[in-house]
């Protein structure tokens, strides 16, 4: 079910894009619409302090432009879930930390390298040379 939804939305981005790049078209792009009055502003939604839940990754309105900040998830070694997307990070359930618009990288490096560490008592994975 989830591949026929999947073919069925290509399907309808190559019907929308064909038609908004025929050449006696007089209609406006859909990229240069006005987004709808029933999305949330970004800042409504990522706000620092505020739990990440499910809303975490939904698209919003930032500077009259539709963005859709799809979510990084990392199951850590010690049982918790980073996410992280371009606005903001944290773990499932706990407080986000929104993420500066001119930071770089976006991905909170030391978040994800503390994620990733083995849980206590844990051991990593080497490789045996011989």
């Amino acid at each position: 079910m989830r591949r026929a939804g999947t073919v069925a939305g290509v399907v309808a981005l190559v019907l929308v894009t064909g038609a908004g790049c025929a050449a006696d078209s007089t209609d406006t792009p859909s990229a240069s619409s006005v987004p709808p009055n029933d999305m949330p502003a970004c800042a409504d939604v990522y706000v620092d302090g505020k739990a990440i839940d499910a809303t975490f990754g939904l698209a919003c309105v930032k500077d009259e432009v539709i963005v859709s900040p799809r979510p990084v998830r990392i199951e850590c070694g010690d049982g918790r879930e980073l996410v992280f997307n371009d606005l903001a990070w944290g773990y499932e359930g706990d407080a986000m930390t929104t993420t500066a618009d001119d930071d770089p990288s976006k991905m909170p490096q030391a978040a994800v390298d503390t994620c990733l560490e083995p849980p206590p008592g844990g051991t990593t994975t080497t490789e045996d040379d011989g």
